[in-house]
């Protein structure tokens, strides 16, 4: 199974760092093929060893599997749906590691981009969790 890494907000990338992408899309692209490739570029720079990859090689393969996606999937509608089980998984994962971490909720919050009081939820929920792991059946359950 993969594991979701931390991706690097698209608002945080400068032109520069999205040079090598750009560079590939000829003007006649359409907006959701640019839109797929500059997110799968940003995925792919965000991935665990990326800085070890030139850039322009990720961007062709961003492109490529723009291409792909638009060959495969092109003229139909699909829906994408959020895989919000899987994302509130994982960034659940983070929550408990950075609170692990000893850091406060405020800053927690800040990082994962959710707000506090979610922050304090997710503990709740896994302090829950855990009471019940331990805690053996009564005789007459």
């Amino acid at each position: 199974m993969v594991e979701m890494f931390e991706r690097i907000d698209l608002s945080q990338l400068t032109q520069e760092q999205l040079a090598p992408l750009e560079a590939l899309m000829t003007p006649d692209w359409p907006d959701v093929w640019r839109s797929f490739a500059t997110s799968l570029f940003v995925t792919l720079i965000s991935a665990p060893g990326a800085s070890a990859v030139p850039a322009s090689s990720l961007a062709s393969l961003a492109v490529a599997q723009t291409l792909g996606l638009a060959q495969d999937e092109g003229g139909t509608q699909p829906y994408i749906p959020v895989g919000a089980d899987m994302m509130n998984s994982a960034r659940a994962r983070r929550v408990l590691d950075l609170l692990g971490q000893g850091m406060p909720y405020k800053d927690v919050a800040d990082t994962t981009g959710i707000t506090a009081s979610r922050v304090r939820n997710i503990e709740r929920a896994w302090r829950r969790e855990q009471i019940a792991l331990r805690q053996r059946p009564l005789p007459w359950d």
